[in-house]
């Protein structure tokens, strides 16, 4: 281990209660997190909090690249949505394999309101196209 003092970490992880499992994980990764830094001397010139944002995001399934930033979005609701309005999924809005996957960060447009579900096409180019899925209001925004 190169900078981590493995010590401290377990004890803060039982000050903490953290559960075994997790701490378990921690110890691991941050055994691994000293493995990279040694081998790798640019990380040197590297901020960590870049690397550990980015590892973040997509341990959990979100998406890095995001929109175009003059875009404007709100909440999508009920009533103040149509057909036609172009919508997205925001890209942290699932962390269950399938969301993550396909729908986090998609943008598309409303065919059909039904039964409080909303369905989309989306048209961002990306694969797969989906057709006719449907989404919660409450897991989508409205391009305003």
């Amino acid at each position: 281990m190169a900078d981590t003092n493995m010590d401290w970490v377990k004890e803060q992880l039982t000050q903490n209660k953290t559960k075994k499992a997790v701490g378990d994980s921690v110890i691991k990764l941050l055994g691994t997190w000293d493995e990279i830094k040694q081998k790798n001397e640019s990380l040197k010139t590297v901020n960590p909090q870049d690397i550990i944002d980015i590892f973040s995001k997509l341990s959990m399934g979100y998406v890095l690249v995001q929109d175009n930033k003059n875009e404007s979005w709100v909440k999508a609701q009920i009533g103040q949505i149509k057909v036609a309005d172009i919508v997205r999924v925001p890209f942290d809005a699932f962390d269950d394999s399938t969301g993550k996957s396909n729908l986090n960060g998609r943008r598309g447009r409303i065919v059909a309101v039904r039964s409080g579900d909303i369905i989309v096409k989306t048209d961002d180019g990306k694969l797969p196209v989906l057709d006719g899925v449907h989404i919660r209001p409450e897991f989508l925004e409205k391009l305003v």
